[in-house]
């Protein structure tokens, strides 16, 4: 089965994400693998704008990997606070893309 909703991008950058302890809660958080992705917005007159997304994963090593090259990936979504945050879904799959300038 595909997934509902994909992102296609630049992979930009990969990074850890600092760690932490909540005041409130005495819980630790943080040290979750995420990643940039760059992607074009189509505007109504027919440009772009480019936006730079981050997602959490658990395949920073792959991605690393992947730094500078376009790729397909599944998307999810949560709300936090009134932001929308972004994951890519346990154990999927992230596709390189061949540019048009690679492939010929």
């Amino acid at each position: 089965m595909n997934p509902m909703f994909q992102l296609s991008g630049k992979v930009v950058n990969v990074y850890v994400s600092p760690k932490g302890v909540s005041k409130k809660t005495g819980e630790e958080y943080g040290g979750q693998d995420k990643v940039q992705i760059m992607g074009q917005i189509p505007l109504s007159d027919g440009q772009f704008k480019l936006e730079l997304i981050d997602l959490s994963t658990d395949q920073g090593d792959v991605l690393t990997k992947m730094e500078g090259r376009d790729v397909k990936c599944p998307v999810a979504f949560y709300n936090s606070r009134g932001s929308v945050g972004f994951y890519i879904p346990k154990g999927h799959k992230i596709t390189p893309q061949v540019s048009p300038s690679q492939s010929a």
